[in-house]
């Protein structure tokens, strides 16, 4: 079978890290066949180091090539690129978060529809073996009470820093204006007037971070009937939000960002009167760290506490795969755009309990 001819969109962090790097591994699948971002010095190094000879500044110029699939791994709302491509034909893989609005879900949904061609979205969570070890056994719970998110972010610069990541200060002045204009625009649309708090909590905790989980959750016990509670402070540092499911199940989900220390942690606990269930994932930066299942219950009368590692196998390149499955058999991917939807519509609901204005005057 012809190897998948694809382009990326946005050469950043996480495609330095992550996306450029499990292409390049899965060469007998894909064919990295153009890049594009807008710094030319990431765009000259990434396409030296991967030997791409297509580069371009501005990703309109990308989908006009001979491309079968693009990698959207732009900064904020890929919205509108995603569009772009499906309405150029392509296949899409999108990187979180697909957008801002419903509105832009829709016009996804809609050009999907048009083009007859994939659209997944980059939840790399649900492709981790361990999520998929831990899902049969979350759903035969018996009197499931609880369950809690519970991430301790710290900067980022503690998890990326062992890798070679190249960032260079020349992006032109035009280009940062555009992007934080249409930041700014689509915000508002999705949430009103803004404090510069609820800028970080919308962007940072919510739609850039929180949304995994989100999906995550979503994924293993379905929709929330509610969202009960929102709050922030720690100069919107702190975030925790209290969701409802079926039958009384309380979710609670709690961000930190801990600026001054370095170890990352991330866990998705399911708690019932006689079994626990936690997932703990390393950071999102580290290649090839297997996600901890643990399982607690009592047998034979006694305790116990197994931990299993379900698989080697890393998130990010599982569902790379998943989509080069997609395309080449034409099935359903399981992230699909209208999910998406769904995730942000949840997350406009988290924003919304906030008791507003966080942080002082609008912006």
């Amino acid at each position: 079978m012809a190897r998948i001819r694809i382009g990326v969109i946005g050469c950043g962090q996480i495609a330095q890290i992550m996306h450029l790097p499990h292409l390049r591994e899965l060469h007998e699948r894909f064919e990295l066949a153009a890049v594009c971002d807008v710094s030319p010095g990431v765009l000259r190094h990434v396409g030296e180091l991967h030997g791409v000879g297509a580069r371009f500044a501005d990703y309109r110029e990308l989908l006009a090539a001979p491309l079968d699939a693009v990698l959207v791994a732009s900064p904020d709302s890929h919205g509108q690129v995603v569009v772009d491509a499906l309405r150029a034909g392509k296949h899409v893989l999108s990187e979180k978060p697909l957008c801002y609005t419903l509105r832009e879900a829709d016009e996804v949904i809609a050009a999907r529809r048009a083009a007859g061609t994939v659209c997944m979205v980059a939840y790399m969570k649900r492709f981790d073996p361990a999520v998929r070890h831990a899902l049969p056994r979350i759903r035969a719970m018996r009197d499931l009470q609880a369950i809690h998110v519970t991430i301790l972010h710290p900067p980022e610069a503690a998890q990326t820093a062992h890798h070679d990541v190249r960032r260079f200060a020349d992006v032109p002045e035009a280009a940062r204006r555009r992007l934080r204009a249409d930041q700014d625009r689509l915000m508002r649309e999705a949430v009103g007037d803004f404090t510069a708090a609820e800028r970080f909590l919308f962007t940072d905790s919510l739609i850039s971070t929180l949304v995994h989980d989100v999906n995550l959750l979503r994924g293993l016990s379905g929709d929330p009937e509610d969202v009960l509670f929102t709050d922030a402070w720690a100069e919107a540092q702190s975030l925790v939000s209290v969701l409802r499911f079926p039958a009384g199940v309380r979710a609670v989900l709690a961000l930190h960002f801990l600026r001054d220390l370095d170890r990352y942690e991330e866990r998705v606990a399911y708690y019932a009167p006689a079994e626990r269930i936690s997932l703990v994932f390393p950071s999102p930066f580290f290649r090839n760290v297997p996600t901890e299942l643990v399982l607690e219950g009592t047998a034979d009368g006694y305790p116990y506490r197994t931990s299993v590692t379900a698989s080697m196998r890393e998130a990010f390149k599982e569902e790379l795969l998943h989509f080069a499955d997609c395309v080449e058999t034409g099935r359903t991917p399981l992230t699909t755009p209208e999910e998406a939807r769904e995730d942000v519509s949840l997350l406009h609901r988290m924003f919304r309990a906030l008791p507003r204005p966080v942080g002082g005057g609008r912006s």
